[in-house]
């Protein structure tokens, strides 16, 4: 029976975006008399979203191949992470107000064209995100049986792609239920590993790289973690666009902050401390997850391996969902099913090869980098357009302004660390200006300042 003053429509339009039930909703925006929920819900769907094993794994690299310490990572840590999320927040703003995805909602901004772009862009993130995923929880899945094993390691990818795409089908609703507890059984477990483990860490470990080139390996961790966060830019209001119109702003920035900042960075602080009992295992293809299989005991350690499957897992909900969505905002007109099983099955492709092919690591720092060389610069025109310039859309300047932000971007690109391996003696046009910056990877900042500046003044000088 519905509440007292609650309309019979009310309740069955809820009940099309609950848990179990297939959503009905593609890229059209939401109705008022569906809107529900409240802002505290988004962080904690976005905790599932990082209580996983790809915060702690993303952080490791921080001890493990920049050379940084313990506490100096933790710092570079917190200060990517929190950027990030601040501005992930805020773009969830963007669902409340419209009711549409997130990049549907910057057709108003780029242009119906220039949001092409952006959609295939996503699409990328999404899909290269659901393969990491799959192939992340395949190797916790191989640590049950021994490790090592590309077979089994092949074997579970194609298991646990099938299991994602299968929830992922279900939409909204599941997804938020299954995020949210999810997030709290894989927080318990981690807990009591952390504290099994905590008398053979190092704690005081100190960088391993000084000097000048300390700076660069501080800014490259920074950015290595703000990349992980901003990855997740174009799907902010997909999730959000249930919510009331009449959710708080703070409220609505806030949880998706609070949601990815403590889980990223207490699972950051265990990544970190890993490589300081084991650095052989943990640069090795086990990664830190190596490490824990062969120092923690079996009775914590089986079910942590067991809830990193399962957590990698939930991430994909959100990869395969968005990628269902933006698919169809790039107008291709199929049921949102169809099109997240097709992202599904072209993630689960790049998952065997990764597998069967590559290296994890190397590919994974890769895919991080390559993600803000456009993101941030998106996000910028994305919140000054929402926040400061509400009123007539700027879309040829919006998608200069875009453009000129990730162009600037790729000469702060340090393209040794994102290609050296693949190249014998690399050189890259910018070696100088990295060899002076020691390392430092500066090209998502350097899109962010310049995609605001151009688009900041080009609407000023406009309305002159």
């Amino acid at each position: 029976m519905p509440a007292e003053g609650e309309s019979m429509s009310t309740v069955q339009s809820i009940d099309a975006d609950a848990f179990g039930k297939v959503e009905t909703h593609g890229i059209d925006a939401i109705p008022a008399a569906e809107r529900h929920g409240r802002p505290r819900e988004l962080g904690f769907l976005w905790a599932g979203a990082f209580a996983n094993y790809a915060s702690l794994f993303t952080a490791s690299l921080l001890t493990t191949y920049y050379g940084l310490g313990v506490w100096d990572g933790l710092a570079a840590t917190v200060l990517g992470t929190v950027a990030a999320a601040l501005i992930l927040g805020l773009l969830s703003n963007t669902g409340p107000r419209s009711g549409l995805p997130q990049i549907v909602f910057t057709r108003g901004i780029f242009g119906r064209r220039g949001s092409y772009v952006g959609a295939a862009l996503t699409l990328f993130l999404a899909v290269g995100w659901f393969a990491v995923d799959c192939v992340i929880a395949a190797n916790a899945g191989a640590q049950l049986f021994g490790g090592g094993n590309r077979v089994i390691t092949f074997a579970l990818v194609i298991l646990i792609a099938a299991i994602s795409v299968g929830v992922a089908v279900y939409g909204h609703g599941t997804i938020k239920v299954l995020e949210s507890y999810g997030a709290v059984i894989f927080a318990a477990l981690a807990a009591v590993l952390f504290v099994l483990l905590a008398p053979q860490f190092h704690w005081g470990q100190g960088p391993s790289v000084s000097g000048a080139d300390y700076p660069g390996a501080f800014v490259l961790g920074l950015m290595t973690c703000f990349a992980l966060v901003a990855s997740w830019y174009p799907f902010a209001s997909d999730y959000s666009r249930y919510l009331p119109s009449s959710s708080p702003t703070r409220a609505v920035t806030f949880w998706p902050l609070a949601g990815v900042a403590l889980p990223m960075i207490l699972l950051g602080l265990f990544g970190l401390l890993l490589p300081t009992i084991d650095a052989g295992l943990a640069a090795g293809p086990g990664g830190v997850l190596a490490v824990i299989s062969a120092h923690a005991p079996g009775w914590v350690a089986i079910p942590f391996f067991v809830f990193v499957v399962v957590g990698e897992i939930w991430a994909n909900y959100l990869d395969v969902y968005t990628a269902g969505l933006v698919t169809l905002a790039m107008g291709i007109r199929l049921p949102r099913w169809q099109t997240a099983l097709g992202c599904g099955i072209l993630g689960t492709a790049l998952a065997a090869y990764a597998v069967l092919v590559s290296d994890l690591h190397v590919a994974y720092e890769d895919f991080l980098i390559l993600t803000y060389l456009w993101a941030p610069a998106w996000a910028a025109v994305v919140l000054l357009s929402f926040f400061v310039f509400e009123g007539k859309a700027r879309p040829r300047l919006a998608i200069f302004a875009w453009l000129a932000g990730t162009a600037a971007s790729l000469l702060f690109v340090n393209y040794d660390n994102l290609f050296g391996n693949l190249i014998s003696s690399p050189h890259f046009f910018n070696d100088g200006l990295i060899t002076s910056l020691h390392g430092a990877d500066t090209s998502g900042l350097v899109s962010i300042a310049v995609a605001a500046a151009v688009y900041w003044g080009g609407r000023r000088l406009r309305s002159a």
